[in-house]
């Protein structure tokens, strides 16, 4: 039961992650980049001037989490009303889990 509801947890915090790329007008992909030609990594970039989020959607779903937060870090989201545990987060990067 305790794993289900870590795992529930998780997923939640994954979709806030994704509802704050909504305000942001950022879209995210989750794609596999295991293409051996050309080295890819997860990262946030620009295409034809849209925003994208590319995430490697072969790592597990936290660290799919943490490379979202990573990524947010880069942004002003002072005016932006996000999850309380995306703020903390962000403003203490050192912080891990998921208990908050």
């Amino acid at each position: 039961m305790l794993e289900s509801n870590t795992e529930s947890l998780t997923l939640s915090r994954l979709e806030d992650l994704k509802d704050l790329a909504r305000k942001l007008s950022i879209e995210i992909l989750f794609a596999n980049l295991s293409d051996p030609e050309i080295p890819t990594q997860s990262g946030y970039c620009k295409v034809r001037g849209e925003k994208l989020i590319v995430v490697d959607k072969r790592l597990s779903i936290h660290h799919q989490i943490e490379v979202l937060l990573n990524i947010f870090q880069q942004f002003d989201l002072d005016d932006v009303y996000i999850a309380s545990w995306i703020r903390e987060r962000l403003e203490n990067p050192k912080l891990t889990g998921f208990t908050s």
